[in-house]
């Protein structure tokens, strides 16, 4: 840390007065009879509160002054430690450089008494067949000879590597294509059976809570059968014994002296019945009028009972396509919001490297720091 200049004559002077006045203060505060027997004074309470905080300010100030200064100086070091760092590194590449160039052990003075390579190095006694010094004389090139043999063994052998080696490699890459090619074809087969397999449940569970939907609706029905079909039975059988009850107890059967006078009159003897009368007959035909009146009602009811069923399958039906839509919507949304946030994450992330890499981690580490270990036994 590196101190901040900070005249230190009115500081004390500063501290000086703000006790002389807490002192003055704190006299009134203690020859005030109305203040020493309540006990609190909310004025000096608050001067109090307010020289605090003004106290609180002038470090804090100084604080953010030393921490400034500090940052700034330790910008400075740093820039300054590049630059060294910097100038050594290009001295010593100059230095490698001018002695790779201009200090090889081939360029001294009396290098070829030392050469061990000099009888290698050294012109050889012939070049080749076509060398003009190999003369008659020198027996150094025969009719018939093949001097260049070894040479051309050599070359075709050298050839013939080389067309292995390129077989080898293409080979080796065309069995990597065929691995890579069949690796993408299993993944994209394994994908397809992934989708495949999602969407059989899917559908699966459609059927499955198409069937509940079904079968509570079914037993809904069937109930409604079963109550109309008792409420049924209990009305016929109380029409099947009110007319038992009837043709006991009727006129017909007991045979009454006006069995064949239906609106009164005049009694007819009943060894003279000879059958219903018209009157009769015309009331049994209303009543059968009627029967077929109720029973067509009953016809119309179911067939009206039929639409309104297959009115309520297909809206049913209806109902489940948009159900589907609205799923499928659903499931697009949310695709489309976790790619959002990936998108997000990924900037975030990138911006959070590029501060550690660009702002936070500004100070590579030099040779003299790792200089300073494996120097001692310890």
């Amino acid at each position: 840390m590196y101190k901040v200049e900070i005249p230190i004559d009115r500081l004390q002077q500063a501290a000086i007065n703000r006790r002389q006045k807490l002192d003055e203060e704190r006299k009134k505060r203690i020859f005030d009879p109305k203040t020493r027997i309540f006990g609190i004074d909310v004025k000096a309470l608050d001067e109090q509160l307010r020289i605090k905080n003004e106290i609180n300010e002038f470090d804090r100030q100084r604080d953010a002054a030393y921490h400034q200064y500090s940052t700034y100086t330790n910008q400075i070091l740093t820039l300054m430690d590049d630059q060294t760092a910097l100038a050594r590194r290009t001295h010593l590449k100059n230095m490698n450089d001018f002695r790779e160039s201009q200090q090889q052990p081939w360029q001294g003075r009396d290098f070829d008494l030392d050469d061990r390579q000099a009888l290698k190095k050294d012109f050889p006694a012939r070049i080749g067949d076509n060398d003009p010094r190999c003369g008659v004389s020198g027996m150094q090139k025969f009719e018939g000879e093949d001097l260049g043999s070894k040479l051309r063994e050599r070359d075709q052998k050298e050839q013939m590597r080389v067309w292995v080696e390129k077989e080898m490699w293409e080979k080796r890459r065309r069995e990597e294509a065929e691995a890579e090619a069949k690796r993408r074809y299993e993944e994209y087969q394994h994908n397809i059976a992934m989708k495949a397999g999602a969407l059989n449940q899917a559908m699966k569970d459609a059927k499955l809570e198409q069937n509940k939907m079904d079968n509570q609706f079914n037993q809904h029905l069937a109930a409604l059968k079963k109550q109309r079909e008792y409420e049924d039975r209990e009305l016929t059988l109380q029409q099947n014994m009110q007319e038992i009850i009837n043709s006991v107890n009727g006129v017909f059967l007991t045979e009454t002296p006006n069995v064949t006078n239906i609106k009164g009159g005049h009694k007819v003897r009943v060894d003279l019945f000879k059958g219903i009368t018209k009157e009769q007959k015309m009331e049994v035909l209303q009543v059968q009028a009627h029967q077929r009146y109720e029973n067509e009602r009953k016809r119309e009811a179911a067939r009206n009972e039929e639409a309104r069923y297959a009115l309520q399958e297909a809206s049913k039906n209806r109902a489940l396509i948009l159900l589907e839509r609205e799923k499928n919507r659903q499931a697009r949304e949310v695709a489309f919001q976790m790619r959002k946030d990936n998108e997000r994450k990924a900037v975030e992330d990138r911006d959070r490297q590029t501060y550690i890499d660009k702002v936070l981690y500004t100070n590579p580490p030099t040779d003299a720091y790792h200089g300073q270990f494996n120097t001692t036994s310890r």
